[in-house]
């Protein structure tokens, strides 16, 4: 079974969101820094992880520098300042694996949202599929997609989201894309 694109992006976006917070924590100062910038890097581990993303061992090297600050030889020296260091020395980094892997992902997102909604336009068009407000939402999306797969005209389309995405995930791009008013 494919994994979900969809969750993917949407996941890796709000981690990138929340890096702000990690930056902003680094420059006030906050006594929390570490345990914010390591959360943030394990969070992004467990995600990588769960997509086979391989990228998941960069994210851990990155902590692992942080690791090893901690065990510096240098007399005298503050291992926690020496950690915050390391931890800032890595930011761009971190940042920049998590944008790189999700900029291909979201592309694809991104070129199916329009492929579906050029299908949603001609299904609307047919007026066959007309909206029932008695119908809860995720049942008429799935209603949609079937008419799709199932119309000659609308099937090349339906192949091709099939071809990048699961079905779980052309669902939750449907429901996304659809404007219930055009269906009516």
């Amino acid at each position: 079974m494919k994994k979900s694109q969809f969750i993917l992006v949407n996941q890796l976006k709000e981690k990138l969101q929340d890096f702000r917070m990690i930056v902003t924590s680094l420059e006030t100062k906050e006594p929390s820094f570490l345990e914010k910038i390591f959360s943030w890097l394990k969070s992004t581990e467990d995600i990588f992880s769960t997509n086979n993303i391989s990228e998941v061992s960069e994210i851990a090297g990155l902590r692992s520098k942080i690791l090893t600050a901690k065990f510096s030889d240098e007399r005298g020296s503050n291992i926690r300042k020496n950690q915050i260091k390391v931890a800032a020395g890595i930011l761009y980094n971190a940042q920049n694996t998590v944008l790189n892997i999700l900029m291909p992902y979201e592309q694809k997102i991104n070129d199916c949202k329009e492929i579906t909604k050029q299908l949603l336009a001609l299904t609307a068009q047919t007026e066959i599929q007309k909206y029932n407000k008695n119908i809860k939402f995720e049942d008429y999306v799935t209603i949609v997609w079937h008419y799709i797969i199932s119309d000659n005209n609308l099937k090349v389309g339906a192949v091709k989201l099939k071809s990048i995405l699961s079905e779980m995930d052309i669902l939750m791009v449907i429901a996304d894309e659809i404007d219930l008013e055009e269906f009516s």
